[in-house]
């Protein structure tokens, strides 16, 4: 696996928490499963933040972005947030275009060393959607964020968070994979989880994420504009599903005419 760590600061930390919050860049599941980068997005559009080191690797899907007849090749970033009301310790946030799509443990091990090395890294917190159960609504009323942990001694995160004990099942991928080595690197670690099948943007299991994430670090953030985002979409998808039905009744009766 190739790799190449870029450091923008020399800041040196001794106690923080990383989230790590990436997507699958597979174009066919950019609609279910796109949580951990909307996350990641909000966070850096609302909060003030101080970018810390890009990273890049093979793992990442095979292509460049050209912009003015230059390239930029595509990759992470650790950004340090500036979050109000967290008086506990410092959070970063990683974050990019993709989950890895190959050498997901080689991966994991170059995260967790480089930010317990240079960060002071003691808890990494890592955000997505489920993939083993069954497709929610396209619209859903109420999202539960599912939490497990690294290690038996980490169950308090679960009950801090205020989140609801993920189901026994087979969690796939890198998401869940590095929670489960970070306690080989001395860290704590816990994965926040939502259902898929909730109609992206996901505004509802984005709030949900973003309040259990205040419940752990002791912040508090205005979330109206995920509620109005939230109803905007329901109305859209309403009418789609209502043109759907109507589409397929003025079909039936043109099968039944020919019939």
């Amino acid at each position: 696996m190739w790799e190449k760590w870029v450091f923008h600061s020399d800041k040196k930390l001794t106690d923080s928490t990383m989230i790590i919050s990436l997507s699958t860049g597979a174009p066919q599941y950019f609609m279910l499963y796109s949580q951990g980068r909307e996350l990641a997005k909000y966070f850096l559009e609302h909060f003030e933040n101080e970018k810390l080191a890009s990273y890049y690797a093979s793992t990442m899907e095979e292509f460049v972005l050209v912009n003015d007849s230059v390239s930029e090749l595509t990759g992470y970033t650790v950004h340090r947030l500036a979050i109000p009301s967290n008086t506990e310790q410092e959070i970063l946030l990683f974050s990019g275009y993709s989950s890895p799509r190959s050498h997901v443990y080689e991966f994991c091990d170059s995260i967790l060393t480089t930010a317990k090395e240079r960060w002071g890294v003691k808890q990494v917190i890592s955000i997505g959607a489920r993939w083993s159960e069954e497709p929610t609504q396209p619209v859903i009323e109420e999202s539960k964020v599912y939490g497990f942990v690294g290690s038996s001694e980490d169950t308090y995160l679960l009950r801090k968070a205020g989140v609801v004990e993920h189901p026994s099942e087979i969690a796939p991928y890198f998401a869940n994979i590095v929670v489960a080595m970070a306690p080989l690197y001395g860290m704590s670690s816990l994965k926040l989880s939502v259902d898929h099948g909730e109609v992206r943007p996901h505004p509802k299991q984005l709030k949900a994420l973003i309040q259990a994430l205040g419940r752990l670090y002791n912040f508090e953030v205005d979330l109206k504009n995920l509620d109005e985002e939230a109803e905007k979409l329901k109305v859209d998808v309403e009418l789609i599903l209502k043109n759907l039905r109507k589409d397929g009744k003025q079909d039936e009766g043109q099968n039944q005419m020919f019939m």
